[in-house]
């Protein structure tokens, strides 16, 4: 698959529209495990060799011991990027995404049993994206059960179509579970837990994003061509662009939610935002000073 994100389309009957994973499952460790196996491919942009580590991540011992922790490291990750993200929706639609995100409350759940749900989905998250590369890359397994996959059409084997076809469905399955999920929610005051950033700011962490990923994207490329020898075709650069610009996204990630945090500790939470929400509406005293406005391109917590 070029496009990793695509994996998560293959949890989501496992997922609730609130959030919530079915049964014993918990929706966070699905999704990151869905995408545990290809967390190699993306290191390799720092780290060359963590390419060829790529086998054991999607072989059968691998399922069950590196990409759980690798999932483990991801849901790790996710409570570092939440907040902050949450921060760069519109405000009036913070609550909406916030109840989807935040998912089921684990602080209620016992420890070991706790271990043993995490573990049951990670390695069900990861089974599904290495049973699908099965059916989407060269000498796996389920070209022998599918040899059609292996014919050649209009220039490319069967098996391509089905990688890049099949990434690109998988995408609007996510968009469209995405967007009738928080549809289904209703509007609100935002969570505290979220900062405030206002416009400026905003437009600050996506140009850092959009950095990161070009020059994440520009780099793996370069090397990655200056080290063949064959003529390579524009379609060939795709899931080398992809690892790439994954990576720089996911570096510009890290750089803005610690920045985020940073800004935050300290602060009072819900004091910036109640101040924010009453500054305009409550009448001042006679000879009190009017309530200041937010400062411009800051971040402060919610």
């Amino acid at each position: 698959m070029p496009f990793t994100l695509s994996h998560a389309a293959a949890v989501l009957p496992g997922i609730r529209r609130d959030g919530t994973a079915r049964g014993p499952l918990l929706a966070s460790a699905l999704v990151a495990g869905s995408f545990a196996p290809d967390m190699t491919y993306f290191a390799a942009t720092a780290v060359p060799a963590a390419m060829a580590f790529g086998d054991v991540t999607h072989s059968l011992p691998g399922l069950v011991t590196v990409d759980v922790l690798i999932t483990a490291a991801l849901v790790g990750l996710w409570l570092l990027l939440r907040e902050p993200l949450l921060a760069l929706v519109p405000r009036r639609r913070q609550a909406r995404f916030h109840r989807f995100v935040r998912g089921q409350d684990w602080s209620g759940i016992q420890r070991p049993l706790l271990a043993w749900r995490f573990f049951l989905s990670a390695v069900i998250g990861a089974s599904t994206h290495v049973v699908w590369d099965s059916f989407t890359h060269l000498d796996r397994w389920g070209m022998k059960v599918l040899p059609v996959l292996g014919e050649v059409v209009a220039g490319f084997p069967m098996y391509m179509y089905a990688q890049y076809g099949g990434s690109a469905v998988a995408l609007g399955v996510i968009v469209w579970f995405t967007v009738s999920a928080v549809r289904r929610g209703t509007d609100g005051p935002a969570p505290a837990s979220v900062p405030l950033i206002e416009t400026r700011g905003k437009w600050a962490a996506g140009g850092l994003l959009a950095l990161c990923v070009l020059t994440g994207a520009v780099h793996r490329c370069v090397r990655w061509y200056a080290a063949q020898s064959v003529q390579l075709k524009p379609l060939d650069f795709i899931p080398t662009a992809c690892f790439g610009a994954g990576a720089g996204l996911a570096v510009g990630l890290v750089l803005y939610a610690v920045g985020v945090r940073l800004w935050m500790r300290g602060r009072t939470p819900g004091l910036d935002r109640d101040r924010t929400q009453t500054a305009g509406r409550t009448p001042s005293a006679p000879g009190s000073a009017a309530p200041r406005s937010p400062v411009r391109g800051g971040v402060r917590n919610g």
